[in-house]
């Protein structure tokens, strides 16, 4: 399965999400192939990483602007794009399946984006925020709100799973649409 990975391009990010998420990246990424947004930096350095350890095809989706990112990497594929808009909706092709980690607002944005785009049925694959630590729950406090105050309806609630371990996406990506 190609699996698109949105998470942090921040080095400096706390201990206990560089631990956890590498820690379920070699689970995810030992039978899965990455698609990323083609920095070699944070979190998205270590998908990188682990993905070349376990000889996984490696898919960079990058925008010209950052082109010179890739220079650090030796992806299977690259794909660059006119703007980060182009990369999102390239990364949601390139891939069968897309998982968030955490983030800044790169990863959020990707992340309202493919909702967005997969609520208006311009595509049908699973979405999985793992909620590493506890850090999307005030995003899902968000989504509650808007869904409590009727901004959006309660099935928007269907177009994302949220998951706190590799046994748990597996188990969704594998039952998605069964």
């Amino acid at each position: 399965m190609k699996i698109f990975v949105g998470c942090s391009s921040k080095d400096n990010i706390p201990k206990k999400y560089i631990d956890d998420c590498t820690n379920y990246l070699e689970k995810l990424l030992k039978e899965n192939d990455l698609v990323f947004g083609a920095y070699h930096y944070g979190l998205m350095a270590s998908c990188y990483d682990i993905a070349k350890k376990n000889k996984r095809e490696v898919i960079a989706v990058c925008p010209k602007v950052y082109e010179h990112d890739l220079r650090e990497m030796n992806c299977d594929k690259e794909i660059l794009t006119d703007n980060i808009s182009d990369r999102t909706r390239e990364a949601v092709l390139n891939s069968d399946a897309l998982i968030y980690l955490p983030g800044g607002i790169g990863t959020i944005y990707e992340l309202f984006a493919t909702l967005e785009l997969k609520r208006c049925h311009e595509f049908n694959k699973p979405i999985v925020l793992y909620n590493s630590c506890g850090y999307f729950d005030e995003v899902l406090a968000l989504l509650d709100k808007m869904v409590n105050e009727n901004f959006i309806l309660e099935e928007a609630k269907n177009l994302y799973h949220v998951s706190n371990s590799y046994e748990d996406t597996i188990k969704y990506l594998n039952n998605y649409n069964k």
